[in-house]
């Protein structure tokens, strides 16, 4: 399937230009000191445009090319039908291409992590060095995972071993990640496991049980942007996924994908672009959506929110906020109905008090509207029902910010609110902030 989100074609005086969405490998933006250059040169260009035209049967000289964010290749053939066939077998070369060049970046405990293919191996070779000391997310996991590598890796962390840490991050992602088969182009979509009680995923999932929405906009590895369409694809498509900034594609999955009831939003390129998802969700006649945005990226949230219009619902998530910058607090403070927490200090400082409800005390999921607290009720009656099979109501909760702000607490096998005034100080919550 060929998306009119990868590609266009307009006029340019006599001539003809195809404009190709390409992925944006800014390696700059998480790594200062990243020597990988951009693989798509010129002369990879003209070996794509060649093994488009063998197999397309179109050959179409183009008298202009430009790469830059996008890609232009500017032409005087004036038959548009001619261009869109060459424009389909482009895209599948590329996707070819950028399989076989195959890099993605992921984040966990605020750690920036590079993985590249070589020689055959995706393995992890390159981490920036963590910002925080501590997490209790973190040491839970690490607790979970057990092993040689994660204890070292916490002892590093504990005496402030920053060299060692980045070593066995690196290593970490290998065993665990990797390992653990979630960039193995194989793997199934479809899964019901929750894998923590108040991601966003597991939101979503509940969410579309109770039919509050009928698409989600989320990202998956070997994908990017995706729309899943119920709740086991949603769960599925992330698995335990901490934030995800590059990935390249496949095209097994992309079938998969398919086959699982999942639109890739660039089936080709599995570019990341939340904005260009909601549109195409909106287009595709959807008309209540979900969305999560990731750390820098949160600023997207001003475009989304502009997208909302009557017959329209969109819920709009902010995630992987440790270390994000005032413009994207202030876009996540003005639109986000959930905002997860992490080690932000401007999270902590700025939105935490304009929030109406919280879930959680170390690392808090704070709820900004009524649209939000709509996701949260349901999720918590849901979760509740699953674990004890009674039916539980919390309509009666009363959302305000301030000292009277409901806080969520969960007690082994039930939930507990108490208002924010009666909180103790969080002597396990991650630090510092950043």
């Amino acid at each position: 399937m060929t998306l009119k989100t990868e590609y266009d074609i307009y006029k340019s005086g006599a001539a003809q230009t195809i404009r190709f969405r390409k992925q944006n490998r800014n390696l700059s933006r998480y790594f200062a000191d990243l020597t990988d250059k951009e693989p798509l040169t010129e002369a990879v260009l003209d070996s794509l445009i060649t093994e488009a035209g063998n197999k397309s049967g179109i050959k179409i000289t183009f008298g202009k090319i430009k790469i830059g964010k996008e890609l232009e290749l500017t032409t005087e053939e004036s038959d548009v039908s001619a261009l869109e066939s060459f424009a389909g077998a482009f895209l599948e070369a590329l996707s070819g291409f950028y399989e076989e060049n195959e890099v993605h970046i992921t984040r966990m405990f605020g750690s920036f992590i590079y993985l590249k293919r070589e020689n055959g191996i995706l393995r992890a070779v390159k981490a920036t060095p963590l910002p925080i000391r501590y997490c209790p997310l973190m040491k839970q996991l690490l607790l979970e995972v057990g092993g040689d590598t994660a204890g070292k890796f916490l002892s590093a962390i504990e005496e402030g071993d920053v060299a060692s840490q980045t070593e066995l991050m690196r290593g970490l992602i290998d065993e665990v990640v990797i390992g653990g088969g979630y960039f193995d182009t194989a793997r199934p979509l479809n899964s019901c496991e929750a894998n923590v009680l108040f991601g966003a995923s597991e939101t979503m999932s509940t969410a579309f049980r109770s039919g509050l929405i009928d698409a989600a906009v989320i990202v998956s590895n070997n994908l990017g942007t995706i729309i899943t369409t119920d709740d086991s694809n949603t769960q599925g498509a992330v698995k335990r996924m901490t934030g995800l900034f590059l990935t390249s594609p496949s095209a097994h999955l992309r079938d998969t994908a398919y086959k699982s009831g999942i639109i890739p939003v660039f089936p080709h390129t599995a570019c990341i672009d939340q904005l260009e998802g909601v549109r195409l969700a909106l287009s595709l006649g959807y008309k209540k959506i979900a969305v999560s945005i990731a750390w820098m990226d949160n600023i997207q949230m001003n475009g989304i929110s502009e997208l909302e219009r009557d017959g329209v619902t969109i819920y709009k998530f902010g995630l992987c906020s440790t270390g994000i910058n005032k413009n994207a607090a202030e876009a996540m403070e003005k639109h986000a109905d959930l905002v997860w927490s992490c080690a932000s200090k401007v999270v902590r400082e700025r939105i935490e008090p304009n929030a109406i409800a919280q879930v959680g005390v170390k690392i808090p999921v704070h709820i900004m509207t009524e649209k939000g607290w709509l996701l949260v009720k349901n999720h918590l009656e849901l979760t509740e029902k699953d674990r004890t099979g009674k039916s539980v109501s919390y309509s009666g909760v009363i959302c305000r910010k301030g000292k009277k702000k409901p806080v969520v607490l969960n007690d082994e096998n039930s939930f507990r609110i108490i208002a924010s005034e009666n909180l103790r100080d969080c002597l396990d919550c991650p630090h510092p902030c950043v």
